[in-house]
């Protein structure tokens, strides 16, 4: 009896099985999301008014914009690329309603996540991880920067030029670049968004989580793009270059030392890892080189910090 009954359930558990497979291969494969330009909204076309109409009314906007990068855009696809409606929404409402504000997408009364959505719809390819950026978790949006129709600078569209529109947040940062030693940045040599990516990146480091990094770990790319000598590879790197970066000896924006160092003197740089301290693993300073005699700085003998290919001691 008890065997019978053991088939029994065993019978119905297949059928079961062949049903529910017999099922989920009948059943339609579920399609993906189509995402529509700007341009080709759910709106009928009745339902625009052309970039004509909103000049009648909106003149003063309209002969700034003729020098836009968006209206050469439009221009670029016959009049139907990037125009009014193309970022505010299709205007018959509004003009039928005697310019009534409440039918029309205003940037200006939108969150700023709202806003952004408008704005990634087309730049969201340059733009992928602006969302989980700095700018874009503190709800820094785009026309936090950029303004459409009341730029100073025409290539990205700024409300200030660099480093002037950064240092408007990043107020901590600006009195670095006054230091003796500093990134060229103020006297225009550099720009902020020559090592920072202001729209997010893929490559925040474990030290600087947020910091926009263009790439590289430690951010190492940004800094080795410029300073060539000490890119590498080396048959025997400087150890903490490859764990914490430039960084961990180098202030990146400015500094009161020469070589932008953390430390004054290169030996108490150097005394922080290479100790007789048994809480680090870093080699210590051997007993004739006895810092209390004022010996010369450590890289005067030890040049090859960074790396070198022939001494693994970093002699020249």
């Amino acid at each position: 009896m008890i065997r019978k009954l053991f088939y029994a359930t065993c019978l119905v558990s297949m059928a079961l099985v062949c049903t529910a497979q017999r099922a989920m291969a009948e059943s339609p494969e579920p399609q993906q999301a189509v995402v529509s330009h700007p341009n080709t909204s759910t709106a009928g076309a009745d339902q625009f008014v052309g970039a004509e109409t909103c000049e009648t009314c909106h003149a003063d906007v309209a002969k700034k914009f003729a020098n836009n990068p968006h209206s050469r855009l439009a221009l670029e696809h016959g009049g139907k690329g990037v125009t009014c409606e193309s970022c505010h929404g299709p205007g018959k409402a509004h003009v039928d309603g005697g310019g009534d504000v409440t039918k029309i997408f205003q940037f200006s009364k939108a969150s700023p996540r709202v806003a952004d959505e408008k704005c990634l719809s087309c730049h969201a390819g340059t733009h992928p991880n602006f969302t989980h950026s700095a700018h874009g978790e503190a709800n820094v949006g785009c026309q936090g920067c950029h303004s459409v129709h009341a730029s100073t600078t025409e290539e990205h569209l700024l409300k200030a030029s660099q480093p002037t529109l950064c240092y408007t947040c990043h107020t901590d940062i600006k009195p670095a670049f006054s230091q003796p030693f500093h990134h060229k940045v103020d006297e225009g040599l550099m720009s902020c968004s020559d090592c920072h990516n202001p729209h997010g990146s893929f490559n925040g480091t474990l030290q600087h989580p947020r910091t926009g990094l263009h790439q590289g770990v430690g951010g190492d790319w940004v800094c080795t793009k410029c300073h060539t000598e000490t890119a590498g590879p080396f048959v025997y790197p400087h150890p903490p270059i490859q764990t914490e970066g430039c960084g961990g000896c180098h202030y990146p924006h400015g500094s009161p030392n020469p070589r932008l160092l953390t430390r004054a003197n290169v030996n108490q740089l150097c005394l922080q890892c290479h100790t007789a301290s048994m809480n680090f693993t870093a080699p210590g300073i051997p007993s004739f080189h006895n810092q209390a005699n004022q010996y010369q700085a450590c890289t005067v003998c030890h040049s090859q910090i960074h790396g070198s290919n022939s001494d693994f001691v970093f002699f020249k």
